[in-house]
């Protein structure tokens, strides 16, 4: 399914931080609401902050929320 929202089209992608799973480290993935998939504005660009794996050393990529693909 795809969405339009002011002239920029969006389209589901699996969430990168939990695999499309919907749940990480025991709990629901704060990513991607638990849904397995998030909204990203198309064509789909992977975060180059985490190299689109939605997680760093640190933790969560703030890049990209965790989503694993990058915001323009």
């Amino acid at each position: 399914m795809l969405h339009t929202y002011i002239d920029t089209e969006y389209a589901p992608e699996k969430c990168s931080l939990c695999g499309g799973t919907g749940h990480v480290n025991g709990g629901v993935c704060e990513a991607c609401g638990g849904q397995g998939d998030v909204l990203v504005a198309q064509p789909a660009i992977a975060c180059p902050v985490c190299n689109g794996s939605g997680s760093l050393e640190i933790g969560t990529c703030r890049a990209c929320g965790g989503s694993g693909w990058a915001l323009l």
